[in-house]
């Protein structure tokens, strides 16, 4: 999508330059230059590709979804919900209590913050007067984002359990092609520079994708087999070797027997336990009751938080 984005950006800013009669610095017309990087350095193209970048980003991309966020993600579930419990005496119980939570906490941040550092990385093709700004405005539309996400992760969603690092490592790896960008952005800006290659056309676009490909491959590698030995060690004694399921049961409220809620409805009318096993509710953990005899053990006195 961004690349669509960027590709119909360019035709249209080459269309718009070549129309106002945009000449290059040595007075050719833009409409006469046929080579691809030539016309993409000419001081017309940039201006107007770093502007149209900018405006692409900030305010539109970096800051104004994540203002509106909170009315979709929050207040409208819960004044929907709320309508809705109020408006249907049917609707009581664990069903209600649905209709007024938060969605549920995912990981699509990752992808956001991705899509904003592609925009931020783009801006290095560009004159250097928009590269500040641009970042300034990252920094500062990222510190909102941390500010809600925050507010929504301690007091809007109900629970979240992430337990294995899978998504994070995924999320770091789709972080190298993009960050290959700057290496090819670097080969690109260097051309012609005293001292560093001078090609023209296909070759430059060539080495520029080289450039690209030789950092995503370093990138991939040392976050795989680099990156890892400065991790943490596993214990040589397992710390949980002494943990029985009763201890275990005492902490969490969530186990095999509470979450099993046919093992819960022959506690209460086969078996005739008493109290029978109580089935685990998110958030409703304060209902639960002692019963050790079937491995029953947690208990809170009070509601957390109320």
């Amino acid at each position: 999508n961004v690349a669509l984005d960027f590709v119909t950006t360019y035709f249209t800013a080459e269309k718009v330059m070549e129309g106002l009669g945009f000449r290059s610095y040595f007075g050719e017309p833009l409409s006469e230059i046929d080579e691809f990087t030539k016309k993409f350095e000419t001081y017309g193209m940039q201006r107007s590709l770093a502007e149209n970048t900018y405006g692409y980003a900030f305010p539109s991309t970096y800051l104004i979804p994540f203002l509106i966020e909170p009315f979709p993600a929050i207040l409208a579930p819960l004044m929907l919900g709320s309508l809705i419990v109020r408006t249907h005496p049917e609707v009581q119980g664990l069903d209600a209590a649905e209709w007024v939570a938060m969605v549920p906490m995912e990981m699509g941040r990752y992808a956001d913050l991705l899509l904003n550092v592609i925009l931020g990385i783009m801006i290095f093709y560009f004159p250097g007067g928009y590269t500040w700004m641009l970042f300034l405005a990252m920094a500062a539309s990222h510190a909102w984002i941390y500010v809600f996400d925050h507010y929504r992760v301690l007091r809007a969603i109900p629970a979240c359990i992430f337990a294995s690092y899978d998504v994070e490592f995924a999320a770091q790896a789709m972080l190298a092609p993009i960050v290959g960008i700057v290496a090819a952005c670097l080969v690109f800006k260097s051309n012609c520079e005293p001292g560093m290659h001078c090609l023209k056309g296909p070759p430059l676009i060539g080495l520029c994708s080289l450039g690209w490909l030789v950092h995503t491959v370093v990138h991939l590698l040392v976050l795989q087999y680099v990156i890892p030995l400065f991790g943490k060690h596993e214990p040589l004694e397992d710390p949980a070797k002494d943990e029985t399921f009763e201890t275990l049961a005492h902490r969490l409220p969530c186990s095999w027997f509470t979450a099993n809620p046919v093992y819960c409805l022959r506690s209460r009318h086969k078996y005739q336990h008493s109290p029978p096993c109580s089935f685990f509710i998110l958030g409703q953990e304060h209902h639960m009751k002692v019963n050790p005899k079937i491995g029953c053990y947690f208990q809170e006195k009070t509601a957390v938080g109320k």
